[in-house]
Protein backbone atom coordinates (compact mmCIF):
# COMPACT_ATOMS: atom_id res chain seq x y z
CA UNK A 1 0.00 0.00 0.00
CA UNK A 2 1.31 3.37 -0.86
CA UNK A 3 1.77 5.17 2.42
CA UNK A 4 -3.26 18.19 -9.27
CA UNK A 5 -2.84 19.62 -11.98
CA UNK A 6 -4.51 20.53 -15.13
CA UNK A 7 -3.59 19.85 -18.70
CA UNK A 8 -5.56 20.22 -21.88
CA UNK A 9 -7.66 17.26 -23.01
CA UNK A 10 -7.26 16.79 -26.71
CA UNK A 11 -9.06 14.57 -29.15
CA UNK A 12 -5.70 13.13 -30.23
CA UNK A 13 -4.36 12.23 -26.80
CA UNK A 14 -4.27 8.50 -27.60
CA UNK A 15 -6.56 7.22 -24.85
CA UNK A 16 -9.68 5.23 -25.82
CA UNK A 17 -12.80 7.39 -25.87
CA UNK A 18 -10.86 10.64 -25.82
CA UNK A 19 -12.04 11.53 -29.30
CA UNK A 20 -15.28 12.61 -27.60
CA UNK A 21 -13.62 14.99 -25.16
CA UNK A 22 -13.25 18.00 -27.42
CA UNK A 23 -11.15 20.85 -26.06
CA UNK A 24 -12.29 21.04 -22.44
CA UNK A 25 -9.72 21.35 -19.68
CA UNK A 26 -9.12 18.97 -16.84
CA UNK A 27 -9.37 20.81 -13.55
CA UNK A 28 -7.21 20.00 -10.54
CA UNK A 29 -8.13 16.64 -9.08
CA UNK A 30 -10.26 16.52 -5.97
CA UNK A 31 -8.66 13.29 -4.75
CA UNK A 32 -5.00 13.55 -5.73
CA UNK A 33 -2.26 16.09 -6.25
CA UNK A 34 0.39 15.04 -8.77
CA UNK A 35 3.99 16.13 -8.82
CA UNK A 36 5.10 16.88 -11.46
CA UNK A 37 1.70 18.21 -12.36
CA UNK A 38 1.58 18.25 -16.16
CA UNK A 39 4.81 17.11 -17.72
CA UNK A 40 7.00 14.09 -17.00
CA UNK A 41 10.62 14.78 -17.90
CA UNK A 42 12.76 11.79 -18.83
CA UNK A 43 16.54 12.22 -19.01
CA UNK A 44 17.59 10.91 -22.41
CA UNK A 45 20.70 8.83 -22.99
CA UNK A 46 20.88 6.64 -26.10
CA UNK A 47 20.22 2.94 -25.46
CA UNK A 48 19.55 3.45 -21.73
CA UNK A 49 16.36 3.23 -19.70
CA UNK A 50 14.85 6.61 -18.83
CA UNK A 51 13.11 6.94 -15.48
CA UNK A 52 10.99 9.62 -13.89
CA UNK A 53 9.34 9.80 -10.49
CA UNK A 54 5.69 10.74 -10.06
CA UNK A 55 4.40 11.63 -6.61
CA UNK A 56 0.70 10.98 -5.92
CA UNK A 57 -0.61 12.75 -2.81
CA UNK A 58 -4.00 11.81 -1.37
CA UNK A 59 -5.46 15.10 -0.21
CA UNK A 60 -8.59 13.53 1.29
CA UNK A 61 -9.62 11.71 4.45
CA UNK A 62 -10.66 8.71 2.30
CA UNK A 63 -8.81 5.66 1.01
CA UNK A 64 -8.12 6.38 -2.67
CA UNK A 65 -7.59 3.73 -5.34
CA UNK A 66 -5.44 4.76 -8.30
CA UNK A 67 -4.45 3.31 -11.64
CA UNK A 68 -1.84 4.71 -14.03
CA UNK A 69 -2.37 4.06 -17.73
CA UNK A 70 -0.11 4.69 -20.70
CA UNK A 71 -0.83 5.13 -24.39
CA UNK A 72 2.19 2.98 -25.24
CA UNK A 73 2.54 -0.05 -22.92
CA UNK A 74 5.14 -1.65 -25.20
CA UNK A 75 7.52 1.28 -24.66
CA UNK A 76 6.82 2.28 -21.06
CA UNK A 77 5.90 0.78 -17.74
CA UNK A 78 4.85 2.06 -14.36
CA UNK A 79 5.63 0.71 -10.88
CA UNK A 80 3.27 0.42 -9.09
CA UNK A 81 0.65 0.72 -11.82
CA UNK A 82 -2.16 0.71 -9.28
CA UNK A 83 -2.67 0.81 -5.55
CA UNK A 84 -4.42 2.28 -2.56
CA UNK A 85 -3.24 5.54 -1.03
CA UNK A 86 -4.12 6.01 2.61
CA UNK A 87 -5.77 9.25 3.73
CA UNK A 88 -3.40 12.25 3.62
CA UNK A 89 -0.56 10.00 2.40
CA UNK A 90 1.81 9.84 -0.54
CA UNK A 91 2.65 7.17 -3.10
CA UNK A 92 5.77 7.45 -5.24
CA UNK A 93 5.44 5.92 -8.69
CA UNK A 94 8.36 5.22 -11.02
CA UNK A 95 7.67 5.61 -14.74
CA UNK A 96 10.18 3.96 -17.05
CA UNK A 97 10.65 4.41 -20.80
CA UNK A 98 12.46 1.63 -22.64
CA UNK A 99 15.81 2.46 -24.29
CA UNK A 100 15.72 4.40 -27.56
CA UNK A 101 18.53 4.53 -30.11
CA UNK A 102 18.21 8.26 -30.60
CA UNK A 103 16.15 11.11 -29.23
CA UNK A 104 13.32 12.48 -31.35
CA UNK A 105 14.20 15.82 -32.92
CA UNK A 106 11.45 17.60 -30.95
CA UNK A 107 12.32 15.71 -27.72
CA UNK A 108 8.63 14.73 -27.37
CA UNK A 109 7.99 11.27 -25.98
CA UNK A 110 5.37 9.19 -27.78
CA UNK A 111 4.00 7.96 -24.45
CA UNK A 112 1.31 9.82 -22.55
CA UNK A 113 0.00 8.90 -19.14
CA UNK A 114 -3.33 9.07 -17.34
CA UNK A 115 -3.86 8.72 -13.59
CA UNK A 116 -7.32 7.47 -12.65
CA UNK A 117 -8.45 7.80 -9.04
CA UNK A 118 -11.58 6.94 -7.09
CA UNK A 119 -12.70 6.53 -3.50
CA UNK A 120 -12.06 3.03 -2.17
CA UNK A 121 -13.79 1.39 0.81
CA UNK A 122 -12.27 2.10 4.22
CA UNK A 123 -9.47 -0.41 4.89
CA UNK A 124 -9.10 -1.43 1.22
CA UNK A 125 -5.79 -2.89 0.06
CA UNK A 126 -4.27 -3.32 -3.38
CA UNK A 127 -5.85 -6.78 -3.75
CA UNK A 128 -9.30 -5.17 -3.34
CA UNK A 129 -8.84 -3.09 -6.51
CA UNK A 130 -11.13 -4.12 -9.36
CA UNK A 131 -11.53 -2.90 -12.92
CA UNK A 132 -15.12 -1.88 -12.16
CA UNK A 133 -13.91 0.63 -9.53
CA UNK A 134 -12.71 2.84 -12.40
CA UNK A 135 -15.84 2.37 -14.54
CA UNK A 136 -17.76 5.64 -14.75
CA UNK A 137 -20.79 3.83 -16.14
CA UNK A 138 -21.31 2.19 -12.72
CA UNK A 139 -21.93 5.67 -11.25
CA UNK A 140 -18.44 5.76 -9.74
CA UNK A 141 -16.76 9.15 -9.33
CA UNK A 142 -13.53 8.64 -11.26
CA UNK A 143 -11.08 11.46 -11.73
CA UNK A 144 -8.66 11.51 -14.64
CA UNK A 145 -5.44 13.50 -14.68
CA UNK A 146 -3.31 13.43 -17.81
CA UNK A 147 0.41 13.90 -18.18
CA UNK A 148 2.52 14.44 -21.26
CA UNK A 149 6.13 13.32 -21.43
CA UNK A 150 9.28 14.83 -22.90
CA UNK A 151 12.91 13.87 -23.04
CA UNK A 152 15.49 16.20 -21.58
CA UNK A 153 19.11 16.06 -22.69
CA UNK A 154 21.65 14.69 -20.26
CA UNK A 155 24.78 16.78 -20.24
CA UNK A 156 27.82 14.58 -20.49
CA UNK A 157 30.78 15.41 -18.30
CA UNK A 158 33.90 16.27 -20.20
CA UNK A 159 37.09 14.53 -19.13
CA UNK A 160 38.23 17.89 -17.73
CA UNK A 161 35.09 18.15 -15.59
CA UNK A 162 35.46 14.63 -14.22
CA UNK A 163 39.18 15.22 -13.46
CA UNK A 164 38.29 18.38 -11.57
CA UNK A 165 35.56 16.53 -9.68
CA UNK A 166 37.97 13.70 -8.75
CA UNK A 167 40.59 16.23 -7.57
CA UNK A 168 38.04 18.03 -5.42
CA UNK A 169 36.85 14.75 -3.88
CA UNK A 170 40.42 13.62 -3.14
CA UNK A 171 41.21 16.99 -1.51
CA UNK A 172 38.24 16.53 0.80
CA UNK A 173 39.71 13.25 2.05
CA UNK A 174 43.24 14.64 2.47
CA UNK A 175 42.27 17.47 4.78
Amino acid sequence: MCSTASSPRRADDGFPGSEFLGSTNIIAGGFLNLHPSELLKFPFQPEKLSRCSLKLTNKTDQFIAFKVQTTNPMESYVTPKNGIILPRSVCNVIVTIKPQNEAPSDMQCKCKFKVLSTIAPYGATKKDITISMFDKEDDNVVEELKLRAVYIPVLEESSEDSSLKENMESELFIA
